[in-house]
């Protein structure tokens, strides 16, 4: 009896417990199958040059419906004879793909940019928008003055240049030495008398551009009588004269950091409304901060109404700065800005003709900047070419063709040597860290006439740490070629049995030279031998007999 009462309690846990764990299987199999929350997507709004701020962007779900905004971008400063009708996925289309409230589906991130015609747009005005740059009579944002001085706007002659270093140095603030210069090639009026200042001497290159600016009263000077070329212009002084050089009485913005106490509020609020300067994501106007001449190249393009032609920009000849690659945010201003050029009027821009070439101001040969090593050659940064056994990229760049090595040999560059030290000194210096870093390890030998194994060594070498002849060799001859030494490999043999060894030849002034550091590193850490030197010297004056059977010097 006992018995079956225990199956009989037995039996009746079980059907409790399983009817608990049905829901619960139930509930996890529901839970499983709710969707996943949706992936958060945005249209990003680009101006396109044109001359005022695109519309902020706009955040939601993937797959929600998006009404595009009914704002319009205004046309660049200078050309009134455009519209804008709409907006492409593409910078450079003619024809717009989406126009103000259409209504999209959004499946990815997106980027639009403003598209300008002749042609005036299918849709109309936009009621709650003025446009300064095609007001209607009686508006009450209507310019209602000219600008104060005529600026050239017809021939397209560079205004801005690099430094004799051969860069750009776009992040740097201008001088108001040079916002001077930059004024006075753009502005066509001249005073009767040119102002003075105690400290501008009258042979110094800015003299006449700052006489000239300061008389028209478009950059003044102090209060002492100083002009301080050398000190950075601020945003807000660069507000201040551009501001005389656009029609008074238009379209304003306000900006979070300008009160109306500001000294330069109304200029600045008239440079922000046509669309010349913009403020920062968080609407500031940071009115104290240096005016950055990348910065200054987009401006003035603005003001001028010069619009970068997408194709010639990138001519193989155009002069090149290397730090302002392709890549850069403000590549396409700067080359309009640095380049004079004539120009045809194309209704979206301008199409580059008798474009004037301008030669780098540094002699022909090898240049580290910016942690690089670069050619000049003929006056041009070499690009996409090749010289003697160096290869230079599109930017500019020695390389080696394994980009993840060319980092790491010039940090090492970077590490190793400095503008102070001479060739023979950085050259000395590159060897001793191949031979003192490293260790010895059989690697497969190299028939003789074999090319192009050098990077592959190297990169295997820096990894391991260890590696045979040619491996040390190939370290050194790359690092050698990162601060402009025409370094080669060579393989061949060491002693009368010619047994298969590799080094490196560089020709210095004229002589060749070997270098052996697997070798001087077996002397020095196998063989306690510190003074047994393999460092530039001629194979007559060692103790070693070596054959050459392939590659060296040409």
């Amino acid at each position: 009896m006992s018995r079956k009462l225990g199956r009989l309690t037995a039996a009746l846990l079980s059907v409790v417990l399983l009817c608990c764990i049905l829901p619960i299987r139930e509930l996890a199999a529901e839970t499983s199958l709710l969707p996943a929350a949706a992936a958060q997507v945005s249209v990003r709004f680009h101006a396109n040059g044109g001359s005022s701020e695109a519309p902020d962007p706009m955040s939601g779900s993937q797959g929600q419906q998006f009404t595009l905004p009914q704002t319009r971008v205004h046309v660049p400063y200078g050309l009134a004879d455009l519209y804008f009708v709409g907006w492409s996925e593409r910078s450079s289309a003619a024809v717009p793909d989406y126009l103000p409230g259409d209504q999209i589906y959004l499946t990815r991130d997106m980027d639009l940019y403003a598209v300008f015609s002749e042609t005036p747009p299918a849709f109309g005005p936009d009621p709650s928008q003025e446009l300064p740059s095609q007001p209607e009579p009686g508006q009450p944002n209507a310019p209602s003055r000219p600008a104060s001085f005529t600026i050239k706007t017809g021939a397209h002659t560079k205004y801005m240049s690099g430094a004799d270093d051969g860069l750009f140095h776009p992040s740097q603030a201008l001088t108001r030495a040079e916002l001077a210069q930059m004024l006075s090639s753009i502005v066509a009026d001249r005073p009767g008398t040119g102002a003075s200042f105690s400290d501008v001497p009258s042979d110094a290159w800015y003299a006449p551009a700052v006489g000239a600016m300061a008389g028209l009263g478009i950059l003044p000077g102090y209060g002492d009588g100083s002009f301080r070329p050398t000190q950075a212009v601020t945003r807000a002084e660069s507000a201040a004269a551009l501001a005389q050089l656009i029609p008074s009485g238009g379209q304003t913005r306000t900006f979070r950091d300008v009160p109306s106490s500001h000294p330069n509020y109304a200029a600045i609020s008239a440079v922000g409304g046509c669309g010349l300067f913009s403020g920062d994501p968080n609407g500031s106007f940071n009115p104290s901060a240096g005016f950055q001449r990348a910065e200054a190249a987009v401006v003035f393009n603005k003001l001028l109404g010069r619009v970068p032609d997408p194709t010639a920009i990138y001519g193989k000849n155009l002069r090149y700065f290397p730090d302002v690659p392709t890549g850069h945010w403000a590549y396409a201003q700067v080359m309009e800005a640095s380049t004079t050029h004539g120009h045809t009027p194309t209704g979206l821009g301008e199409l580059w003709r008798d474009i004037q070439v301008e030669p780098v101001p540094l002699a022909d040969g090898f240049y580290r900047m910016l942690g690089r090593l670069y050619c000049v050659s003929g006056g041009q940064f070499l690009r996409s070419a090749a010289k003697d056994c160096f290869y230079f990229d599109a930017e500019g760049r020695y390389t080696t063709g394994d980009a993840d090595l060319d980092i790491k040999l010039n940090a090492l560059v970077e590490q190793y040597t400095n503008d102070s030290m001479t060739r023979d000194q950085k050259l000395r210096a590159l060897y001793n860290y191949c031979r003192d870093n490293f260790s010895y390890l059989k690697r497969p030998l190299l028939a003789t006439g074999t090319t192009g194994w050098e990077p592959e060594y190297a990169s295997t070498f820096l990894a391991t740490k260890k590696g045979n002849c040619f491996s040390f060799s190939s370290l050194f001859c790359l690092l050698a070629r990162n601060v402009g030494q025409p370094a080669y490999t060579v393989i061949g043999g060491l002693g009368k049995k010619v047994s298969p060894h590799g080094w490196v030849e560089i020709k210095l002034d004229g002589v060749n030279y070997m270098f052996d550091p697997q070798l001087e590193w077996r002397y020095v850490h196998d063989y306690g031998r510190k003074s047994h030197n393999l460092f530039k010297v001629l194979p007559k004056n060692t103790s070693h007999l070596y054959t050459k059977l392939s590659g060296g010097t040409p």
